[in-house]
Parts: C-alpha cells; structure tokens; sequence
C-alpha cells in the first residue's frame, strides 16, 4: 500500500472576535466600577445620616429652634380651637421637658446646643361620649389636612388600684415636623393633648435677624430714638435719652456724677413665643463711651406673648457726652445690634 505523508491541515480555523470581545469587557467593566462608586457612595452617605442622626440631627440656627418652638406652641393653640368650646384654653399650656435631647456622645461643639420644645394642655370632659366624640372630630380635621392620623391604645392599667381611665388616643405629625397628641395621661388619668417639636441642634449665636431699622438703629447719625422689628415680630424701641438727677439708690450712696442719664427700652412682643429679657442683655461695644459707667437697670424680665415691657437703664458720665453708643438684644435668641443715641 502506497504511504503518503502527513499533511498539514487545511481548515482554518474560526477568526476570533476579538475586538467585539474587548468593547464587551469595557462596557462591562465600566458598569461594574460605576455601580461600586454608586454602592460607595451610598453607603458613605448612609454611615454619614446615621451619625448625623445618631448626634441629634443637622446644627441649625437660633433663628431656626425658635421658629419650631412657637410652631409647637401654635400647633397646640389651633387644635384647642379645633375641639368643642370649653374642652381646653389655649392659655393652660405648661411647658413639658425632656429627658432624650442631650448630647451623650460629644456631638454638640462650641456655640452648639440643642433643646427639644414641647408643650401640654389640659382638657376637661364630663363623660367618654364627650371625649370620643372630640377625637372624632380632630381625626376629620386631621384627614381634611392631609395628615395621617394613628391610633393610641388606652392605657395599660400601673396596678389594681389604677382608675385612670381606659380611653385611646390618637397622634398625628403637621406639616412642619410637629406631632400632636390627645390621649389621656398615665399619671394623671386625665384627658390632655401634647406636641412635640423634636429635638433640635442650634448654633446659638446664629440668631433672629431684624428686618426693619429706623430712626438711633439705622446706622447712620446719631438719633433721638429708634426701633427694631425682628423677623419673628419682636420689637425694640430704645430712645430717646433723659437728662436726671441720681438717687441714692441708684448711685449706692456714693456722690453722683456730673451726668446722669435714664436709657428707656421698650420691648413689644407680637411673635409667637415669650421673649426672656437679661439685666446683661444692654452694654457697649469696645471703645464706645469712655467715662460713661452703668448705675442702674432691670433684671431678668420674662416679655409674654401680646405683651409691652419698659425697660429702664442708667448711665453716668463724667463729661457731657455728645451721643451714647449702645448695642442691644431682646434675649439670647435675638441678634444685637448699635445704636447711636442723641444727647438731650
């Protein structure tokens, strides 16, 4: 038999796509690097909340805790007006603490701190019929607002001489973060209604702004008085400057100065919170009044809401002064500012 030798093969073998191949790794390639940085991402940002939550939420302004704190404290007085007359008084509120919104973990820096505002009301029924029904009636008005509204159970009884009365309540959260409460009080046993404005982080010196100055508060010359109008509605009226004879209460008994003068401030508060007043609250800036001392003044005075307080501050001198530099704030949520006030 004839042998013949080996040949070499003659199929070709299949081309390779290896350029198609390459432009599949990459675009998968770049998915998957473009879903690990999203993952990341994520997961940077989730460990970030969960701290900031975890330190009692984002730092916000004075400015800002007191606008929450008179939101709880309105939220209240519209759902007294919600119920029958004479269930409760807008006026019976007492401020309620707590015991949740403190830094445990060191979270809170200089200037920092954080309160939680909340507030209760009383409210009176002769009968459960009475009670309900009232719950009834916050529970229309609540769904009318778009606010989602849950049910209390009644309260677990504390031992078997608790007669606190076995009736559920009901809570909703508004729409700025305020939740309302109507139930009864476990201790007590009576009928009340709370809110809740939630712990908040404020940096205290980032406080209420004024809007308005006029007259000694509008940076310009000296004036015989002036006012500012806060943007929660606070307003001071300082002005204008007397000329007095000290008494002897005023100067301790020492001999008087050459120049005595009586500093009115008025303090009119049209927000919706009370404004607490400090003896310290009036001073100068560093080189105004040289030779001008403070003699007399109020103390700590708490300014409620609708309410006019005077102020009366004293000052002497031991020359005749042409015009008195001052620098004013109504509490410490409010910001201070100059006045340049003309002598009589």
């Amino acid at each position: 038999m004839e042998k013949h030798p080996p040949q070499e093969s003659t199929l070709v073998p299949e081309a390779t796509p290896t350029t198609g191949v390459s432009r599949k790794v990459i675009v998968r390639r770049w998915a998957i690097g473009i879903a690990t940085a999203g993952v990341v991402g994520w997961g940077l940002w989730a460990v970030s909340d969960f701290l900031e939550n975890l330190g009692g939420g984002p730092v916000r302004s004075a400015a800002d805790f007191r606008k929450q704190d008179i939101r709880t404290r309105e939220a209240g007085r519209q759902t007294i007006g919600d119920l029958r007359p004479g269930a409760g008084r807008a006026d019976w509120m007492r401020e309620v603490g707590s015991t949740s919104c403190v830094d445990d973990l060191g979270f809170d820096g200089d200037g920092v701190t954080r309160k939680q505002p909340g507030y209760t009301w009383e409210l009176r029924y002769a009968t459960e019929a009475e009670y309900r029904a009232d719950m009834g009636k916050l529970r229309a008005v609540w769904k009318h607002r778009g606010w989602k509204t849950d049910d209390k159970p009644p309260h677990e009884p504390l031992n078997s001489q608790d007669r606190t009365p076995r009736w559920p309540g009901i809570t909703t959260t508004d729409g700025h973060g305020v939740t309302i409460t109507m139930g009864v009080d476990g201790y007590t046993g009576k009928p009340g209604l709370w809110t809740d404005g939630g712990c908040v982080r404020y940096n205290t010196e980032d406080r209420v702004s004024g809007r308005k100055h006029t007259g000694a508060a509008a940076g310009g010359g000296p004036g015989r008085e002036g006012t500012i109008t806060y943007d929660d509605g606070v307003r001071v009226s300082i002005g204008p400057v007397e000329s007095i004879k000290p008494t002897p209460e005023m100067t301790g008994g020492a001999a008087p100065a050459a120049y005595t003068y009586r500093v009115p401030v008025t303090v009119t508060n049209r927000s919706g919170a009370p404004v607490e007043l400090r003896g310290y609250d009036i001073g100068g800036y560093e080189g105004a009044n040289p030779g001008v001392e403070r003699l007399a003044g109020s103390e700590s005075h708490l300014v409620s809401e609708g309410d006019t307080t005077r102020l009366e501050y004293v000052y002497t001198a031991r020359t005749k002064l042409s015009h008195l530099d001052l620098v004013y704030a109504p509490g410490g949520l409010h910001a201070s500012y100059e006045w340049k006030l003309s002598i009589p």
